[in-house]
């Protein structure tokens, strides 16, 4: 899905924010990049700015107008810092990334404006929705690198929930091994008094719940198996 994101930046004044969005954008599995009229064209400090990630900016397609840009596309999201009038259909961080997934095989470009006026009104027609970062009420203008980086790292995180988990090739400890673990740490903590008629039972039970949370393997098993020996051979 995520080579079907292009992340689209309107009239850069800063060479140096090409570069730290580059680096956004690869760190979270981004790596289409374009450039719709730049004030100027990728430098040093763009490369300066992308460390390990210049690739994404020598790949970086670059446009005289919005209109060629998303020639392509299928969708278009616009990010903005500020409410906006215009009767573009909005969405949260939450909904926007949540739709991005809904839509796999689908072309999304991601519009983030110029660093100080950001979208223009002309720019917002071409979007079908439009987000929104919330930000604290006192300075709401966030870096234009920064705002990717939120966008890329939500976009990132979601896949996690909807990763089918791998298959461990760990062997979790069996229930007898289990078992015979409690046993052996619940006479040790009756010996060294720590368990007494009185908390017997609360702690067993507490001490089964601890442990079955961790999921142990057969090795960990084992470990805790040859520290209560240890500790037995110690106190006697």
């Amino acid at each position: 899905m995520l080579k079907n994101i292009e992340i689209l930046l309107l009239e850069t004044s800063h060479p140096g924010n090409i570069g730290a969005t580059a680096r956004a954008m690869k760190v979270m599995g981004l790596k289409s990049l374009s450039l719709v009229k730049p004030k100027k064209l990728p430098t040093n400090d763009s490369y300066a700015l992308a460390v390990g990630c210049k690739d994404v900016i020598k790949r970086a397609k670059i446009f005289d107008n919005l209109t060629d840009a998303l020639e392509k596309s299928e969708i278009n999201i616009g990010f903005s810092s500020r409410e906006r009038k215009a009767n573009v259909p909005k969405l949260t961080i939450d909904q926007c990334i949540k739709f991005l997934y809904a839509h796999p095989k689908k072309k999304i470009s991601i519009l983030f404006g110029n660093e100080q006026s950001g979208l223009s009104n002309k720019d917002l027609l071409m979007c079908n929705y439009l987000v929104k970062l919330p930000t604290y009420k006192d300075y709401q203008s966030l870096n234009l690198a920064a705002a990717v980086q939120i966008f890329s790292y939500e976009l990132f995180k979601y896949s996690f929930k909807h990763t089918r988990p791998l298959l461990s090739k760990v062997k979790l400890a069996s229930t007898k091994q289990k078992n015979f673990f409690y046993k052996e740490l619940i006479a040790l903590l009756v010996n060294t008094k720590f368990m007494t008629k009185k908390n017997v039972k609360s702690l067993t039970q507490k001490i089964h719940i601890i442990f079955n949370k961790a999921s142990l393997d057969k090795d960990e098993i084992n470990i805790l198996l040859g520290i209560i020996a240890s500790i037995n051979r110690k106190v006697k």
